[in-house]
This record gives C-alpha cells, sequence and structure tokens, in this order.
C-alpha cells in the first residue's frame, strides 16, 4: 500500500546525503521533517553551528512553503480548504450544523455529561469514513475503556457494511498513562503515512491528565501536557489532511454563576478551548434521543441538532420506527 506524504527528496534545499540521514531517522516525507522539526538539530550533526542552522532553516521553509503553511495568499489557501474531507457523522442533522459533517485538519470535540452518546458519534463517524474510503485506515485511541468491539461490529452491520472488512482497518491504541498517549501521539506520523489513516478518534484526552495531575499545584503541568497533545493532533490533521475528533468530559461549575446549560463546562480549561475546532455541546433529550449544540467554532453559527442513538449508532430522530 502505498503511504501517505510528499517524499522529503522533493526538497531541493537537501542533498542526496541529508535526505539518506532523514530517512535512517525515520523522516520520509515532507510533513514528517516538519512533524519533528524540533529534532533535526540533533539529527543533523554538523559542526559548524551557522551551516547546520542554515541548513535546518532552509529545509524547514521549504516544506513549510511546499505544505502551504508559509507566506501563503489568502487565495492559494483556499485551494487547500477546499481539498479537505468531510466525514459523515451519521446524522443529516447534525452534518448540517457541522457544515456537511466532521471535517479534516482540525480536531473536532464533543464534550458532555456520562451517557450522552459522545462515543457514539465518534464510532459511528469511523465507521462510515472506512466504509467510504476503502483503502484507508483508522486510529482509535482508547483512554477510557470505550472501545467495543461487539458495538463496532453492530453498527456495520446494521448500516449494511462488511463489519470484518470494516473492523480489520482499525488501529486501536491503549496507552496506560500520560506519558505512555505523549509518546503514542510522537509516533503517530508513522503509522498515518504507513497505514495511509483517514480519521484519528480519541475517546477521551482529558482522562488521564485528570487522573494523575492532581490539585493546583498540578494545574501547570497537566495544562502543558494538555497543550503538548493537541497541537501535535493539530498538526497531524493539518499536514496530512485527516479528521481528528475527540471527547471529552465535564466539570462542575463552583460558584453561582451558571453556564447557558446548567453547572457544568468542559474539562481542560482554556488550553482545551483554543485547540479544538467545533467544540460542540451533547446534552440529553429523552431515553435514546439527543441535542448538540455548536458551543464555539471560527466559522460555524451556532445552531442545534438533534439525533437519536440506535443500533446503527447514532441516526436522525426522523428515521425512528
Amino acid at each position: 500500500m502505498e503511504g501517505l506524504g510528499t517524499p522529503v527528496s522533493n526538497l531541493k534545499s537537501l542533498t542526496k546525503d541529508d535526505v539518506a540521514l532523514l530517512k535512517q531517522n525515520g523522516i520520509e516525507t515532507v510533513e514528517a521533517l516538519i512533524f519533528r522539526r524540533r529534532e533535526l538539530d540533533e539529527i543533523f550533526q554538523i559542526s559548524d553551528e551557522t551551516a547546520k542552522h542554515n541548513k535546518i532553516r532552509n529545509a524547514v521553509i521549504e516544506a513549510l512553503t511546499l505544505k502551504k503553511m508559509w507566506m501563503v495568499p489568502a487565495d492559494e489557501w483556499a485551494k487547500v480548504e477546499e481539498q479537505q474531507i468531510v466525514l459523515d457523522t451519521g446524522s443529516s442533522a447534525l452534518n448540517t450544523i457541522l457544515g456537511g459533517g466532521i471535517h479534516s485538519m482540525s480536531v473536532a470535540e464533543f464534550f458532555g455529561e456520562f451517557g450522552v452518546g459522545k462515543s457514539q458519534i465518534l464510532n459511528t463517524t469511523m465507521v462510515l469514513a472506512l466504509s467510504k474510503f476503502k483503502d484507508r485506515t483508522a486510529v482509535y485511541i482508547d483512554a477510557e475503556k470505550t472501545f467495543h468491539y461487539s458495538r463496532i461490529r453492530q453498527i456495520a452491520e446494521a448500516r449494511g457494511f462488511d463489519a470484518n472488512e470494516i473492523i480489520n482497518r482499525i488501529i486501536l491504541l491503549k496507552p496506560p498513562t500520560t506519558e505512555d498517549l505523549i509518546e503514542v501521539i510522537k509516533r503517530l506520523y508513522l503509522t498515518v503515512e504507513k497505514r495511509k489513516v483517514i480519521m484519528i478518534v480519541c475517546d477521551s484526552l482529558i482522562s488521564h491528565l485528570r487522573a494523575e495531575f492532581l490539585g493546583r499545584e498540578m494545574l501547570g503541568p497537566r495544562q502543558h501536557a494538555l497543550i503538548r497533545i493537541l497541537s501535535r493532533l493539530k498538526l497531524l490533521a493539518e499536514l496530512y489532511n485527516i479528521g481528528v475528533v475527540t471527547s471529552n468530559q465535564v466539570v462542575a461549575v463552583p460558584q453561582a454563576t451558571m453556564t447557558p446549560f446548567g453547572d457544568i463546562r468542559a474539562a481542560g480549561g482554556h488550553s482545551m478551548f483554543h485547540n479544538t475546532e467545533p467544540r460542540v455541546f451533547v446534552r440529553k433529550a429523552g431515553v435514546s434521543t439527543r441535542i448538540a449544540r455548536i458551543e464555539d467554532s471560527s466559522w460555524l453559527p451556532p445552531a442545534e441538532a438533534m439525533f437519536r442513538i440506535s443500533e446503527k449508532g447514532i441516526e436522525d430522530v426522523s428515521t425512528e420506527g
């Protein structure tokens, strides 16, 4: 299977020896060079610090230019946005408020109380993505033990897909600690490239952080770790034009001032708020029905959509019965 990415040999600022050195260190594409740019200083063992600095600077600038991430006219970026992939959530109502579905090149966040269906949205979107992109795979980062083989099979079969074929293209990662989660994401570019990943599912990013970084004195280190994780995921999404979607927990608001939805808000604070888009709040509306609201987006207007949870994952309420 041909992988994702542009060969690093396309960079004119690098010699054949430079390319060979990068490949020896696991950097075979332009995207990988950008993703691991902070490590280039150690990879290029050049005694002349000025020469090394210039080599790395020129290679990175050329790579960023090639990926339309350096001094890009707005009309050129418009062409990049046109190449975005839109992933079906399973509900046309939810797709509508999301501008067609979950867009690649960003990290979408669904947050809400336990049992509202966050994992069901993620699972359904993943199954539909794999059913559409037959030569691609999906990565499922399971930090809350929410991945259930039987549920994925049920969603796929209920929608008329070959469940085995879908399941065989899901790469499951279950990092037991925050340190492991950071290491997984640090290396994830290799999986994205080699296995042609179309979507990364994170359920959820905040779980380990909340369990391990306890107390006010650990707030700084926790937020720093969260930013590291989110910045890496955002970069993966943009570099490889893939979808990244995460679930998020909520916390109680210990003060009189109430949020628009009561005394809860998304976990992760401003570190989470500024690094995911769109941010979608999900709440219960009935036994199986749910309401999703666009909480924050730079380009989507505030809107709500109703959907229901069924054997198909999530679907429109109008399909009931």
